[in-house]
C-alpha cells in the first residue's frame, strides 16, 4: 500500500473539481460494491416470510370460516400487508450511513424506550396484557422493536469498551479502591442495568416471552465482547436473577413452570396445560412425513394456531421436515450473519451481526421447544413464520441493517483522517493506491 503525504491545498475552483471527482469515484466504487454484494440475507428472509404466509393461511382458515370471516384469515391478510411494510423498511434502513448508525444507537434505544413508556400510558389491553399502541384492529407492539434497539445499544456500548487490564494505566492515577475499581466496574456494568430496565418494562406488559428473548440475546452478546469471565458471570447472574424474579412475581407464571412436568395429568390437561399438550400431540402425530397438508387437527383445537403455536400445525401436517425446513432457513440466516461478522474489522458491526444471529437463533429454538412441550408456553413467535406484524417489520429492519453493515465498505483510518482534514467528514475520498 502506497503512503500518501498531505494533500496540497489547491486553489478554490480546482479544490471543488477535486471534490467532485473524488465524490464520483466514491459513488462509482460503492455502486460496484453494491452490485457485487451478497443478497442471500434478503432472499433467505423473503423465502421464510413467504413460507410463513403459506402456513398462516393453512393454520388459520378454519377459525376464520368458523367466525364467518371467509376463507382468508385476518392474520394472513395483515401478515401480507406487513410483509410489504417490512420489505419497504428493509430498503429504507439499508440506506443508513454505517458510521452514523453507531453514533445514533442511543437515539434508537431512546425511541424504543419511548414506545414502551407510551404503552404504559396509552396502551391497548387484550386478554389481560397491555402491549400495544393504536386500536383493537390496527396496532403496534413496541416491545418487538426493543429487540433491535437493545442489540444496537449493546453493540455501541460494548464496542467502546476496552479490556479491564488495558484500563489500569488510567485507573492507577485515581485515589483509593473506590475510584480505581468500584466506580469503573459500575460503569462497565451500566449496559446491563439499561437492558434490565428495558426487560422490566416489557415484562410489566405481561410479555415474558419477549423479555426472555431480549435477556438471553443480551447475555449472549456480553460473551462476544472483550470482557473478563468474571464480569460476564456477574452480568449474567444479575440478568438471570432478574428473570427469575419476574417469573416469581406473577403466581400464574410460577404455576405454569411447576405444573409443566405434570401436564398430562387429568387435573391439568384441560386447563393450564391445554395448549402445550395439544401442540405436543399434534407434533407427535406428524411423525416423519406428516398427515398431509391441510389435514391436521391442531388448527381446530388451538387458540393461537397462527402465532405462538404455528409449529404444531406445521409439524403435524408436514412431519419432521416442516419444522426442519423452517429451522434450516433461520439457520441459514444466522450462519450468513456470523460469517459476515467474522469478516468485519469494526467491532460495532461484528457485534450487531452476532447479536442479531443470537436473537433469531434463540427465538426460533425456544418457539420450537415450546411447541414440542420441552418448555412451557411463554408466548414466543417463530421468526418470519408466525403471524405478527410488529415482529415481522422489526425482523426486516434488523435484516436491512445487517445487510447494510455487511456490504458497506469499512472506513480506513487514512480515509477518515483525510476526510476530516479537508472537511469532507463522511464523504468518500481517494484511497491508497488510487
Amino acid at each position: 500500500m502506497r503512503e500518501h503525504g498531505p494533500i496540497p491545498r489547491l486553489p478554490t475552483p480546482w479544490r471543488r473539481l477535486s471534490y467532485i471527482r473524488h465524490g464520483l469515484d466514491g459513488m462509482r466504487s460503492e455502486r460496484i460494491q453494491t452490485k457485487s454484494a451478497d443478497t442471500s440475507l434478503f432472499w433467505l428472509a423473503l423465502a421464510s416470510s413467504i413460507l410463513g404466509l403459506v402456513f398462516i393461511l393453512d393454520s388459520g382458515y378454519v377459525q376464520s370460516m368458523r367466525i364467518g370471516q371467509g376463507l382468508l384469515p385476518r392474520p394472513f391478510l395483515m401478515q401480507a400487508i406487513m410483509l410489504g411494510v417490512g420489505v419497504g423498511a428493509f430498503f429504507l434502513v439499508r440506506r443508513a450511513n454505517p458510521q452514523k448508525l453507531s453514533k445514533r444507537a442511543l437515539v434508537w434505544m431512546g425511541v424504543a424506550f419511548l414506545g414502551l413508556i407510551l404503552v404504559e400510558v396509552v396502551g391497548v389491553s387484550k386478554n389481560g396484557a397491555k402491549r400495544w399502541l393504536g386500536t383493537d384492529t390496527i396496532n403496534l407492539q413496541p416491545a418487538e422493536f426493543m429487540k433491535v434497539g437493545a442489540i444496537l445499544y449493546l453493540s455501541y456500548a460494548l464496542a467502546r469498551k476496552k479490556a479491564w487490564q488495558a484500563t489500569w494505566e488510567k485507573r492507577k492515577r485515581e485515589r483509593g479502591w473506590v475510584n480505581q475499581v468500584l466506580v469503573p466496574k459500575l460503569e462497565r456494568l451500566w449496559p446491563a442495568f439499561v437492558i434490565l430496565l428495558a426487560v422490566a418494562l416489557v415484562e410489566h406488559e405481561k410479555d415474558l416471552g419477549t423479555a426472555s428473548v431480549i435477556l438471553a440475546t443480551s447475555i449472549a452478546m456480553f460473551f462476544s465482547a472483550p470482557v473478563t469471565w468474571k464480569s460476564v458471570t456477574t452480568i449474567g447472574l444479575i440478568l438471570i436473577l432478574g428473570l427469575v424474579g419476574f417469573v416469581w412475581k406473577e403466581p400464574y407464571r410460577l404455576e405454569r413452570f411447576t405444573v409443566h412436568p405434570h401436564r398430562w395429568e387429568r387435573e391439568y390437561i384441560n386447563d393450564e396445560t391445554y395448549q402445550t399438550t395439544q401442540s405436543e400431540l399434534a407434533m407427535v402425530s406428524g411423525k416423519l412425513v406428516g398427515v398431509g397438508f391441510g389435514s391436521g387437527r391442531a388448527k381446530y383445537m388451538l387458540p393461537a394456531t397462527t402465532s405462538d403455536f404455528i409449529m404444531a400445525t406445521v409439524g403435524e401436517e408436514c412431519g419432521f421436515w416442516g419444522p426442519a425446513v423452517c429451522l434450516a432457513l433461520i439457520g441459514g440466516i444466522c450462519f450468513k450473519l456470523l460469517q459476515n461478522a467474522k469478516q468485519q474489522k469494526d467491532r460495532f458491526r461484528a457485534l450487531f451481526l452476532t447479536g442479531t444471529a443470537w436473537w433469531l437463533g434463540i427465538q426460533a429454538c425456544t418457539n420450537l421447544m415450546m411447541a414440542n412441550a420441552t418448555l412451557p408456553a411463554i408466548g414466543i413467535p417463530f421468526p418470519f413464520i408466525s403471524a405478527g406484524g410488529s415482529s415481522l417489520v422489526a425482523l426486516w429492519i434488523a435484516i436491512g441493517l445487517c445487510d447494510r453493515l455487511s456490504s458497506a465498505p469499512e472506513p480506513s483510518k487514512e480515509v477518515v483522517v483525510e476526510g476530516h482534514r479537508h472537511g469532507w467528514r463522511n464523504r468518500r475520498t481517494r484511497l491508497s493506491g488510487t
